[in-house]
């Protein structure tokens, strides 16, 4: 108990682990069955209080008897090292892996690793027979105290081999192999075995190859087939089936690794083609290398080969004739009888056969073909033969194997290309009377390559080709060619005919003045004549025009009317010039283009659609710097200004017409002009007015200020409040939102102030609200004396004067 508890204290399994699935690596069927022997390298049960050593050798007795004869044997061995040792000794013979498996988990925070190994040592075993065995130089010594203090240390070595017997019934014996396992932190593990026909459960056994298993362990610890608990007691109770044993010996002190074999046969049924294993532990760390099952079958195993294709390597030929062979070598039991064979170019069924025999265990049977490949299957394909094919992939009858029931083979057959040849003709275009020979010749398929000659002679011989078949000249009005046309395997020669016709086209040409002066800004017209002097037929209206700077579409047009042979149209474009271009540029007129660069019209000559032009960009001389208006504030800081005032200046360095505008862009651009520049309304004060000044060359855009200022008031000497609406008040000119902090005081003849007031006041209308006067009602008829402070700083001196009022 001591050591169990210790075992619980140090046995600490991460989850985290890698391994290798256990999984069908190899299937026998016959009579045939499997035993294995070998032996443990640990002296004793590892764990904390054990001796933290392995030796490297250890021994096992193979006795087989009489009647058994070896067909195979496969040699396994396992460690607690990483890397593992892959290179050991089998009664004085080296051994080297030809697989190996590893297992990585982490125990108690350091991550161990754990490794097994596979070689094939059937000869080894037939040139031994029975005896003693002895593997030697397995040494897992390197970093075992790590292992030790986590009761995982461990090596050993097992023979699983398979022998045939006259006086067994037909067996199907598969052997499982990987590296899995369960411990108390994975405590479940299922392994699934496929591949499996079972035909009854007389004598149907399943075995183990496990390593690590304590036989003082039993802690959740189970195994399962199919659902149901089993177990070998007394060598492998149910609550401990991993426990150090041989059930092949019946020894227990196989220290750490288990070769257990049960019998299944009440658990196995008929039918069954599969087994699930479910393992479990809460403390025992397991890992399980093989499984081998043994259980009767007497199913067939068909196979087939494509042993010969033969066919007539003739160019266009599509018959093939199939020699096929049908074997049912690693099986129990016959073929039946009419078992179908399907026959597959790719995945395209192409004929459907049958065995004529019941082929025996063991035997063959030879079948032939006569097969004509349809025409939409390509030369090179893969010929696929499937035994036991309905012609669907499904098959019909039950086998060991269902995944070698294939064979293939690559076919390349001789085929003609396919193609279709035309006649070439072109009208008699101003140097346009050279052919693309490769027009003449449309490819469908299987072809590589195509060749022009002038000769059938040539084209047989592949002797003087035409060296420029895209750019071949003539002036011939029939001229034959012969094409021959071929792929690796095959050619055919056809005869075309090119030549050159008389056909009436037109011959647009365009031209503008070569030399153009224009002007940045303003909007251009561009005269231009389009013609069809040379042409043998009238040019059609709506013919396409484009204008170009620098590949850049700028204006198109289109020819108005239809213009006849020798005829011409004018024409004009109005466009403005982008702003980045240079002083001077070209720019290219072309006809019978679209603004996608397409032609239109078929024409005589193709060549001759454009005409490039210079434009010159003319400028006038800048506009003097003009001085700022300014005129006298009539309220709210609004005046009226007449912009002609600069006309005189701006126009002394050279003659034009001016314009006044708000905005650069609407002097540029000349819209939104000012209609009455005598007599302008500022908008605001200080404000900004541009002027255009132009010519017949171009024009020029310049600015100036507009301004107001306060000028002196405009005082009237009387007024007659009477309400006729005429002069009914002190009406003092350019005073009233102008001066906005002015104070006008009002004395009688004799020096009495009768009126003070501001803005808040408005204009004075002749009831003193101040003195013996005072009463609401309008002052005598008489001359008063007024004092005006405009409280400005251009104005500091008040003004005095005199008012006669009268009615």
């Amino acid at each position: 108990m001591r050591r169990l508890t210790s075992l619980l204290l140090f046995l600490i399994i991460c989850t985290s682990a890698v391994a290798q699935e256990v999984e069908l690596f190899q299937s026998f069927n016959g009579r045939f069955d499997y035993l294995a022997f070998g032996n443990t390298l640990n002296n004793q049960e590892n764990g904390p209080n054990a001796p933290c050593e392995i030796s490297t050798q250890s021994s096992a007795e193979l006795n087989l008897q009489p009647t058994q004869t070896v067909v195979a044997a496969y040699l396994y061995w396992a460690g607690s090292l990483d890397p593992g040792d892959l290179d050991v000794t089998l009664n004085n013979i080296p051994v080297t892996a030809e697989r190996d498996f590893t297992l990585t988990a982490v125990l108690a925070g350091v991550e161990l690793t754990y490794f097994a190994a596979f070689a094939d040592v059937t000869d080894i075993i037939l040139a031994n027979g029975n005896g003693l065995y002895t593997l030697t130089d397995l040494d897992v010594s390197a970093n075992l105290n790590l292992y030790c203090p986590r009761g995982t240390n461990f090596a050993g070595w097992a023979v699983t081999l398979i022998y045939e017997d006259p006086a067994l019934n037909l067996s199907n014996v598969n052997i499982f192999d990987g590296l899995e396992f369960v411990n108390q932190e994975e405590n479940e593990l299922t392994i699934v075995l496929d591949n499996l026909n079972v035909i009854d459960s007389n004598g149907a056994k399943i075995g183990f190859l496990a390593w690590e298993g304590d036989s003082s362990i039993a802690n959740g610890e189970s195994l399962r087939l199919n659902g149901t608990l089993i177990s070998n007691p007394p060598l492998n109770p149910a609550n401990n089936a991993f426990n150090s044993t041989n059930s092949f010996t019946g020894a227990d002190d196989l220290y750490n690794m288990d070769i257990d074999v049960y019998n299944v046969e009440s658990i196995i049924d008929a039918g069954d083609t599969q087994a699930i294993i479910d393992l479990t532990s809460e403390q025992d760390f397991v890992m399980i290398n093989n499984i081998v099952t043994v259980f009767n079958s007497e199913v067939p195993d068909a196979t087939v080969a494509l042993t010969e294709i033969n066919f007539d390597p003739v160019c266009g030929n599509r018959n093939l004739e199939i020699m096929y062979t049908v074997f049912n070598q690693n099986s129990t039991a016959p073929i039946p009888v009419n078992t179908p064979i399907a026959i597959y170019a790719n995945n395209t069924l192409l004929a459907q056969s049958q065995t004529n025999i019941a082929i025996p265990i063991g035997g063959s049977a030879i079948g032939f073909e006569a097969i004509t490949i349809p025409s939409e299957i390509p030369a090179d394909f893969t010929l696929r033969i499937v035994v036991d094919d309905v012609g669907n992939g499904t098959g019909i009858v039950e086998e060991i194997s269902e995944d070698n029931n294939e064979d293939t083979a690559a076919v390349h057959l001789l085929v003609n290309p396919e193609f279709l040849v035309n006649n070439l003709e072109i009208c008699n275009a101003v140097g346009n009377e050279i052919f693309d020979l490769n027009n003449a010749v449309t490819i469908i398929a299987n072809t590589t390559e195509v060749s022009f000659y002038l000769t059938q002679e040539d084209a047989e011989n592949e002797t003087n080709p035409i060296l420029n078949p895209e750019a071949f000249e003539t002036e011939s009005p029939l001229l034959p060619i012969f094409i021959r046309v071929s792929n690796p395997d095959c050619f055919l020669i056809e005869l075309v005919s090119i030549g050159v016709t008389i056909c009436p086209l037109p011959d647009a040409t365009i031209t503008l003045e070569e030399t153009i002066d224009a002007c940045r800004g303003r909007t251009l017209e561009f005269p231009f004549t389009v013609s069809n002097e040379n042409g043998t037929d009238d040019l059609p209206s709506g013919t396409p025009i484009v204008f170009t700077i620098e590949g850049i579409l700028v204006a198109t047009a289109q020819t108005q009317n239809v213009i006849p042979i020798g005829g011409s149209e004018d024409g004009i474009v109005s466009f403005s010039l982008p702003e980045n271009l240079p002083d001077s540029f070209t720019i290219v007129a072309s006809v019978d283009q679209d603004i996608n660069g397409a032609s239109f019209v078929e024409e005589l000559d193709e060549t001759n659609n454009d005409f490039i032009a210079t434009v010159n960009f003319l400028t006038i001389p800048d506009i003097p710097t003009l001085p700022t208006l300014i005129e006298c504030d009539l309220g709210f800081d609004t005046a009226l200004f007449n912009l002609r005032d600069q006309d005189e200046l701006a126009i002394s360095v050279v003659n034009g017409i001016t314009s006044y505008y708000v905005t650069f862009e609407d002097a540029f651009a000349q819209t939104n002009q000012i209609d009455d520049p005598e007599q302008y309304s500022n908008i605001s004060d200080p404000e900004e007015i541009f002027i255009r000044l132009e010519n017949e060359v171009c024009f020029t855009v310049s600015s100036f200020l507009i301004n107001t200022e306060n000028c002196p008031p405009i005082i009237p000497q009387g007024f007659s409040p009477n309400n006729d609406g005429i002069n009914d008040v002190f009406n003092i000119s350019g005073l009233e939102n102008i001066f906005e902090n002015y104070n006008l005081k009002i004395f009688s003849r004799h020096g009495l102030l009768i009126y003070e007031g501001g803005p808040e006041l408005g204009l004075w209308s002749g009831i003193p609200n101040s003195g013996p006067l005072h009463q609401n009602e309008l002052v005598p008829v008489g001359t008063y004396y007024y004092v005006l402070e405009l409280n400005d700083p251009n104005f500091t001196r008040p003004f005095l004067g005199f008012v006669y009022v009268n009615y």
